[in-house]
């Protein structure tokens, strides 16, 4: 729901910036909001199912690029985790006991963070606009993940504090993503767009000095893979590139 109600509030946003000037023969700053899915492949695969990503940019399109580079940052989400970090602790059951003998509750979710930049090229553009069209991308950033314990109980200590990031799996590294898409500038500010499949690359390690389910530190290299879907919208703040006037909004 409230994907859908942030999805709402953009475009109404976008609305309010409509006039009749035409933005693609100038270059322009927007602020973007893009929401996606992603499947797992490689080492990410083994700790994860499909999870969704949501996230912001700034982006500056270049009419000399014909192109756009972003600051881009998105968080990931998802309740599909393949890694039991709590086997040790379960019963033949399956359930966890809490402090005073009764069941716990837990539940393990998949969270996570990217920041990067991102550069956006159209290489095959429509006849009636040269600044939408077919586009490839390439970009560099930052990846991270852990595993979240969403806990509804009052009786679990051993999961308290710092407690849980023995068990979280938090994982680190340099990323590399590439794109390849769809980007339209419109005529006006308002029809601004990218979808995109887009592939990253995280070469990741354990931030975590020891895993409590294993009683052992994790120095192995990592390799974690998705592969998604992703949607822009873009709203330009300003018009660059004029010498006596500039428009905000």
């Amino acid at each position: 729901m409230r994907i859908y109600i942030f999805t709402i509030i953009t475009f109404l946003l976008s609305t309010q910036a409509i006039n009749s000037q035409e933005v693609r023969s100038d270059n322009f700053i927007a602020f973007g909001a893009n929401y996606g899915i992603d499947v797992p492949f490689g080492d990410m695969a083994d700790r994860y199912g499909r999870n969704f990503h949501a996230g912001i940019s700034i982006d500056l399109f270049r009419k000399k690029l014909n192109g756009i580079i972003s600051l881009e940052g998105s968080i990931l989400f998802g309740d599909n985790v393949k890694e039991d970090v709590l086997s040790p602790l379960r019963l033949t059951n399956g359930s966890i006991l809490g402090s005073d003998g009764a069941y716990v509750d837990v539940f393990l979710r998949q969270r996570g963070t990217y920041l990067g930049i991102m550069v956006d090229k159209i290489i095959i553009s429509n006849k009636s606009n040269k600044y939408s069209g077919l586009s490839i991308g390439g970009g560099l950033g930052i990846m991270q993940h852990n595993i979240r314990l969403n806990i509804d109980s009052n009786n679990a200590p051993q999961f308290d504090g710092d407690y849980q990031k023995g068990y979280d799996r938090n994982t680190l590294g340099l990323a590399l993503k590439q794109k390849i898409g769809f980007i339209n500038i419109g005529k006006t500010k308002s029809v601004n767009y990218e979808i995109a499949l887009t592939i990253t690359e995280g070469f990741t390690k354990s931030t975590r000095g020891l895993d409590f389910d294993t009683m052992i530190k994790n120095n192995n290299s990592r390799i974690d893979i998705l592969i998604g879907l992703d949607f822009k919208w873009m709203i330009p703040l300003s018009i660059q590139g004029r010498e006596e006037e500039e428009y905000f909004y």
